[in-house]
């Protein structure tokens, strides 16, 4: 994807234009390409990490940080709708993310805040978020 539309900027300042567009074409369905197999992965890896798991828990572990926000916000639904009080956020410490640096941890304290949810650390386990779901 990458190559493809650097030759196109390339072929397009050498005003060879039909070749630029062609080349930013085939860049553009690399990357429909690509977020089509990202989607297909994310939802894979949810699945798999959420079997057999209570309505109260979701885990978030192995996702991209915008896909763990789109599957929390249906989790918070979802638990809500079953009348669940709470929700246990399984999130990871960061151990495997790039300098061992929570990403989706902090995107999810501040994304359920947003949303007017009191969200705190399990006192039991710094990888799992608890989230409170009482309307009041």
């Amino acid at each position: 994807m990458e190559e493809h539309f650097k030759q196109s900027q390339e072929a397009f300042a050498r005003d060879e234009r039909a070749l630029a567009k062609q080349l930013s074409l085939k860049g553009q369905e690399h990357k429909a390409n690509m977020v089509r197999l990202d989607k297909v992965a994310s939802t894979k890896i949810f699945q798999e990490n959420n079997q057999g798991l209570m309505p109260d828990t979701v885990d978030l572990h192995g996702l991209f940080v915008p896909e763990a926000k789109i599957y929390f916000g249906n989790a918070v639904r979802g638990a809500r709708d079953c009348g669940e009080l709470s929700l246990h956020v399984i999130v990871g410490r960061g151990n495997h993310s790039e300098n061992n640096i929570a990403r989706i941890k902090p995107a999810i304290q501040e994304y359920g805040r947003s949303l007017g949810l009191d969200v705190g650390v399990d006192p039991f386990n710094n990888g799992c978020l608890v989230v409170s779901l009482d309307p009041s």
